[in-house]
Formats: C-alpha cells, sequence, structure tokens
C-alpha cells in the first residue's frame, strides 16, 4: 500500500537544543586481508609487457610453420636473384640509390623501396641464400607489427581500454588475410612499413603527453623509415591530422608540429625518390598497366569499370571477416567484370556505403567517436589499393589489405567490448572472463588455424599454385603460373626420365586449359616453347615462341628464347638480333648476354664474344663457367692475357678444376713457355688420370721443348687411352723420331698415323 503524505502540523514545533556529539578515540584499524579474487595479481599478471609478450607469442606460433617453406613467387626477385642483393652489404650504398627491381629488372615505372633490400643484403652476408633464415626474420617482423599496433592502441584509447586494446592486435596477430605478407619474404617490404609507422604513431602520442622534442624528432625519422620500406604509409598524410587534431587533441600545437614533421618526411622521401627513378628513367607513371596484371584494363564499358572496382571493395571487406579462400593471384578471370545488374555489386555497395554513412554520423556526433576511427582507418588504407584513384598492378591482392585490416580489427574488438562485455571495458582483467573467452577463443583458433593450413600451402610454387587452381579455376594466371613451377622448379629436381616426361605433360596440359580462357597470354605460349626446346621438339618450340612475340612483340622471353633456338640450329646470324632484342626490352636479361656471346665465339667474333661475357659478369662476378667461356674467347683471340686472368678466377672458384688448368698450360704452350706448360699440365692428369687432352697437350710440350723421348711416351700412354682422339698425335711421334735421328722409326710411325686414318675414315 503505497505510503500516505504526513499531515502539516498546526503549529510549528519548538527546536531542541542539541547536544554536541562525545568525541570517539579512533581505533586502529588491523591489516586488511588481501581479496580472493587477487585483482592485484591479475592487473600484474596482465602488465602491458606482458601482453606485449603474449601478442609476441601468438604471432610467431601462427607463423612458425613458414620457417620451413622455400622462396616463393616474388621472393626471386628482390632476394634469389637479385643481383644487387646477392653481393651482401657491400651493395647497400647502391640499393639506397637505385630503384626497387634495378638488381633483377629494369622496368620504365619503378618504385623506390631500398630498406627491405637492405635488410636482405645484411641476411645474405650473414645467413647467405637460407629460406629459413629470411623466414624467420618475417615471422619476428610481423610479431613486432603486433606489439606495435597493441602499445598504439592502448594510447589511443588513453590506457583506459587496455583490453579492447589487446583482443583488436590479438584478432590482428591471428588474421589469416596476413599470410601473404607473412609467408612471402617479399613482403617485408609490408612488414617493416607497418612496424615503422606504428612506431611512428607511438612516438608521436608520447609527444602529445611529454612534448619531448626527440620524441616527435624519433616520431618523424621512424616515420621517414617506413616511407622507403614502401609508399602504403603515404595514406597516414590524411590519418595523423585526423588522429591528432580530433582524437588525441590535447595540445594544438603539438598536433601541427606533428602534422608537418609527417610532411617533411613525406616530401623528403618525394624528393629522394623522384630523383632516383628520373636518374635511371624510371619514373614513368603513365607506363600502361598490362591486362594480365588487372582485368580493369580492359573493362568493355566505364559502367562496368566502376562496378568491378565497387565489387573489388565488396570482396576486401568480405576478407577482412571471412577469410576465404585466400588466393596468391587475381587475374582474368577470377573476378569476372560486373556492371548494374550484378547482385555483387549490389552488395558491395551497400556495405561499404552503410559503413560509410556509419562512420560519418558517428563522427558527427562526437569527434572522438572510436568506432569512425578504425573505419576511417579502413578505408584510409584501402583507398590507395581500390583502383579509384588510379589503376593498380593487380585487381586486387591480400596483401593490400595489410594495414586496412588493422581498422577492421579495431571494429572487431569494440563490437566484443559493445555485444558481448555490454560495458566500457576499463578492467584489463576482462580478457579472461568467460564472455569474452566464449567469443575470442572460437575466433582466435579458427583464424589461426586457417592461417597455419595457409602457410602449408606456401611450401613451394607447385604447391601454392597447385592449391589456389583448385579455388579458382577461371584464373588464368594461376595456370601459367602452376605450368611453370611444373617445368621450372619441379622437373630439374627429377632424375627419373618418366617423372621427367610425365611432369612436362601436366604442364603443357595446365597451358592450354589457360589458353581456353585467354587465348591471347603470351606466356602460356613462352612457357610451351621453353618445354618443346628442351625436349628438343624444335619445330614446336619455334612456333609457339613466334606465336608469343606476334601476341607480344615486346616479351623479351620469348625473343631470347626463339633467339636460342636458332643458336641450337647453328643459325647464329639469325640469333643475334633477337638478342639484341631482348637485351634492349631487359637490359638485366643475363640469359641474353650469354645466348649473344656464345652466338659470336661460335661466328669467331671474339671481341663481341667477350664484351658480352663481361656484361654478364657484371651481374654475377663470380660465376666460374662464364669466367671460363670468357677466358675460352679471349683464348682463341690470341689475347693470352686476359684469357689468363679469368682462368685464374675460374681456380679460385674451382681450385681443383683440371680443365681449367689444362687451359692455363695451353695458354703457357702457345706462349712457348714449355716447362711451366709440362708442370701445369702434369697437375692436370694428376687431378684426372683419363683427361685425354691433357695428354695431347703435355705431348706437344714436350716435343716443342725438345724432350722427345718423354713425348713419345705420352702418346703411346694417349693411345692406349683413346685411339681416336690420339690420331692427331702420331704424327708427333714420327717427328720425334725425325728429331732424334731414327729415321726408320720416323718412317715405320708415319705409316701407322696413315693406317690410324684409315681405320677411322678421318683426313
Amino acid at each position: 500500500m503505497a505510503n500516505k503524505p504526513n499531515k502539516r502540523p498546526s503549529t510549528p514545533a519548538t527546536p531542541q537544543p542539541q547536544q554536541a556529539p562525545k568525541p570517539v578515540a579512533a581505533k586502529t584499524a588491523a591489516p586488511a586481508k588481501p581479496l580472493p579474487n587477487m585483482i592485484n595479481q591479475d592487473n600484474q599478471t596482465f602488465s602491458i609487457r606482458n601482453l606485449c609478450i603474449i601478442l609476441g607469442l601468438v604471432s610467431v606460433a601462427v607463423y612458425i610453420n613458414t620457417i620451413m617453406n622455400g622462396f616463393v613467387m616474388d621472393d626471386v626477385m628482390v632476394l634469389k636473384e637479385n643481383n644487387m642483393v646477392l653481393q651482401g652489404m657491400k651493395a647497400i650504398p647502391e640499393l639506397l640509390s637505385t630503384p626497387h627491381m634495378r638488381g633483377y629488372l629494369i622496368i620504365p615505372n619503378d618504385l623506390y623501396r631500398p630498406l627491405s633490400l637492405v635488410m636482405f643484403a645484411i641476411e645474405y652476408q650473414l645467413f647467405g641464400l637460407s629460406p629459413v633464415a629470411h623466414h624467420f626474420f618475417n615471422v619476428l617482423w610481423f610479431a613486432g607489427c603486433s606489439i606495435m599496433f597493441f602499445l598504439f592502441l592502448d594510447k589511443f584509447f588513453d590506457r583506459k581500454k587496455t583490453a579492447i586494446a589487446f583482443i583488436a592486435a590479438l584478432i590482428f596477430a591471428v588474421h589469416p588475410i596476413h599470410t601473404e605478407v607473412v609467408a612471402n619474404i617479399k613482403s617485408r617490404d609490408e612488414l617493416m612499413c607497418f612496424f615503422f609507422a606504428f612506431l611512428s604513431l607511438n612516438l608521436y602520442m608520447n609527444y602529445m603527453k611529454d612534448g619531448k622534442m626527440l620524441q616527435l624528432a624519433l616520431g618523424v625519422v621512424t616515420f621517414f623509415l617506413a616511407l622507403i620500406s614502401k609508399e602504403t604509409v603515404i595514406a597516414f598524410l590524411a590519418i595523423i591530422p585526423i588522429l591528432f587534431f580530433f582524437y588525441d587533441n590535447t595540445d594544438k600545437k603539438r598536433a601541427v608540429y606533428i602534422t608537418a614533421g609527417t610532411i617533411l618526411a613525406t616530401g623528403i622521401f618525394l624528393g629522394i625518390r623522384s630523383s632516383v627513378l628520373n636518374a635511371y628513367d624510371a619514373n614513368q607513371p603513365s607506363a600502361t598497366v598490362e591486362f594480365i596484371d588487372n582485368a580493369l584494363a580492359k573493362a568493355p564499358s566505364v559502367v562496368s569499370l566502376l562496378a568491378t572496382k565497387i565489387v573489388v571493395m565488396g570482396i576486401y571487406l568480405k576478407l577482412m571477416f571471412i577469410p576465404y579462400p585466400l588466393l596468391s593471384t587475381y587475374s582474368f578471370n577470377s573476378i569476372p567484370f560486373a556492371d548494374l545488374t550484378s547482385i555483387w555489386f549490389w552488395l558491395s555497395l551497400a556495405a561499404n556505403g552503410a559503413l560509410i554513412y556509419f562512420m560519418v554520423t558517428r563522427f558527427m556526433k562526437n569527434r572522438k567517436d572510436p568506432w569512425a576511427f578504425g573505419i576511417m582507418f579502413y578505408f584510409g588504407t584501402i583507398f590507395l589499393f581500390s583502383n579509384f584513384p588510379f589503376l593498380m598492378g593487380a585487381e586486387l591482392a591480400e596483401r593490400f589489405a595489410f594495414f586496412a585490416s588493422a581498422g577492421i580489427c579495431i571494429l572487431m574488438a569494440l563490437a566484443i567490448e559493445k555485444w558481448v562485455i555490454k560495458t566500457d571495458a576499463f578492467d584489463v582483467t576482462l580478457i579472461k572472463s568467460s564472455k569474452v573467452l566464449m567469443i575470442l577463443a572460437p575466433l582466435c583458433l579458427i583464424y589461426g588455424g586457417l592461417a597455419i593450413a595457409r602457410n602449408f600451402e606456401w611450401k613451394d610454387n607447385v604447391t601454392l599454385y597447385k592449391a589456389d587452381i583448385l579455388r579458382s579455376p577461371n584464373d588464368v594466371r594461376l595456370y601459367h603460373n602452376v605450368a611453370s613451377a611444373l617445368a621450372e622448379d619441379l622437373y630439374p629436381t627429377l632424375k627419373d626420365t618418366a617423372q621427367k616426361l610425365a611432369t612436362d605433360k601436366e604442364a603443357l596440359t595446365y597451358l592450354r586449359d589457360g589458353t581456353k580462357i585467354y587465348p591471347d597470354y603470351a606466356d602460356l605460349y613462352v612457357e610451351m616453347g621453353r618445354i618443346y626446346d628442351r625436349q628438343k621438339v624444335y619445330d614446336s618450340a619455334m612456333k609457339y615462341n613466334k606465336m608469343a612475340l606476334d601476341l607480344n612483340p615486346t616479351n623479351f622471353t620469348a625473343n631470347n628464347n626463339l633467339g636460342s633456338i636458332y643458336l641450337t640450329a647453328g643459325r647464329y646470324q639469325e640469333s643475334i638480333p633477337l638478342f639484341k632484342k631482348a637485351m634492349e626490352l631487359n637490359p638485366n636479361f643475363k640469359y641474353a648476354y650469354l645466348n649473344i656471346a656464345r652466338a659470336y665465339v661460335q661466328l669467331k667474333k671474339y671481341d663481341s664474344a667477350t664484351m658480352n661475357f663481361n656484361k654478364l659478369l657484371g651481374f654475377e662476378p663470380d660465376n666460374a663457367d662464364v669466367h671460363s667461356e670468357a677466358g675460352t674467347a679471349y683464348f682463341m683471340a690470341a689475347k693470352y692475357d686476359s684469357a689468363e686472368y679469368h682462368y685464374k678466377i675460374v681456380l679460385k672458384l674451382k681450385p681443383d678444376d683440371a680443365n681449367t688448368i689444362n687451359n692455363l698450360g695451353a695458354i703457357a704452350l702457345n706462349t712457348q713457355k714449355y716447362a711451366q706448360a709440362v708442370d701445369i699440365f702434369k697437375k692436370a692428369m694428376a687431378l684426372n688420370p683419363n683427361y685425354i687432352n691433357a695428354y695431347s697437350n703435355l705431348a706437344k710440350a714436350y716435343y716443342f721443348s725438345g724432350q722427345y723421348p718423354a713425348a713419345i711416351d705420352i702418346i703411346n700412354k694417349e693411345i692406349q687411352l683413346d685411339q681416336k682422339n690420339a690420331i692427331k698425335d702420331i704424327p708427333y711421334i714420327a717427328l720425334c723420331y725425325q728429331k732424334m735421328g731414327n729415321m726408320p722409326e720416323a718412317k715405320k710411325w708415319e705409316a701407322t698415323a696413315k693406317q690410324y686414318y684409315s681405320n677411322f675414315k678421318l683426313e
């Protein structure tokens, strides 16, 4: 029953005087006992330091299986066959002052990303071409990225939501969309860029709090390091002002300094970049994007171009939440052209439009809304790769989403706070609450499991491309990639002839299937020609290389390979223009230098031959085989000093090479240093007792030095080893006896020589 109101008294009551309360003596409080939930210990367990260690360990655990993988995809360009990187640390000044791909390929629209190449050069100096070492460092850099992302978010939330910062970083650490970046050694540039970018943000946020100029200076320096790792961080030119003028905006003056420092670092980078690229004529941004790299280059209409770009944005968004299937390439026709009737166009437009609307409305209501920041970060970093500002070198790539995924991870963590925790996550120990673990544990297990499984697929090119073609059977580049991996990677490792033939047959099947998807893809025919050339089916090899050149006359590989077929057929004069064309199209294409040098040797144009051998040695200064061929070309040109120089380099690289020792003896023989020649030929024979040319040369050295009995003895031993080869030396026995005045024996051996010539039908 409801309480009734008090009645108002008819007369006011007389107030009674109150007595002062008696003082109460204070008692000494007993020491408090520790609470049973041990909150203090939990807070220590979940300290920033320990959370960083956990993130590092999780990152390593998810990606440690990549260290068993080999070199895959573009690892060849930046490391395995990069002529500058393979010089080790002495190449660092050159790496810092040349375009990104200069050590492997010369292209008109190159980039400036020297820092990852510098790291590869250092690692090569220390560990050689060790996939284990290079993959291990990728894993460590990724662990650093996860930690830097967490530290930034912890500062972003002003240390009040450490649990949310950790959850976001944990999702980032296990997200499968990062497998391409971590498992592909080449993507070290992306890892280093992310690490230094977020290190820079951490230093900037420290500066906003403490105001120390050293923090600002270090922030600018690390931002510059991010820029020379990869240009992706250029998106921070928009993110940093938003961050420090709206979110962490305690001091406007400091925000101005941070923005100005960032712009200064960017200006310096762009200046250096422009200078380096211009110096090598590699700054042509208008260079055509190839259709096979980005199918949008030949979209059937403007409407289709726009619709397909929006579909691509939808795929990126879908992969952020459902990272399956993951693919190494997205070329024609893995993403079919869309139009305004495509359901995927409308779904993508709706999803991305809703995110943008949500971002704008929340930001307008609260300039410090973290949801709005997460969405802004996502769109700000994915926009560069969206094909809207310009067409990218790939229509879509998972590595392009590396930075952008951080924004989505923020949104996922905020969603857990809002709909699972259902209160502001001020207590870091909420990480281990049952409600959070019920969501976070399955998510991490699923994401982490997908990432680990995908890492195994990056074992080698064959494994990777075969896995991907099952998920993307309409991608023409995958058919080329699988065939190339079979023919160029797997084939050389096989010893059984039947297995080799089966591998070539399988590769050709993939190539023919690829032509059904896109018959104008020249590289398919180049690979067919290469396989037929190896099988010595030269008519087919010639046919397919010519087909490739009809489709793409600037394909330097097809030019070289067709020239190689002519070289094999003895059509030396016809091969030379093709090799020259290959070198013109790609001045770093070392095989063309080797082939044209060999053609010139056959044409006895030794000066041209040695010039091209030396150009090749500029790329591979320690290639013993090329030094040997160069030495022989100089020898044939009677330039014995130069020949000796190259042969001695071969001996440094291969100290027990009997053939090279024999060649040095031949130089001594031709320069009439007979005693020296004798000693050298004896050494060659000691290394290889069956080396017939050494016997022949030693016999001549003995003859010309007047040691006739010794010459006769060696030729007789030569006859016992190889009668056919010894025929040309038998006349020297007759000459030796003639020199010694024994004419009967001389005539006898003259007759013997004629008999040998008759028996072997030689003239």
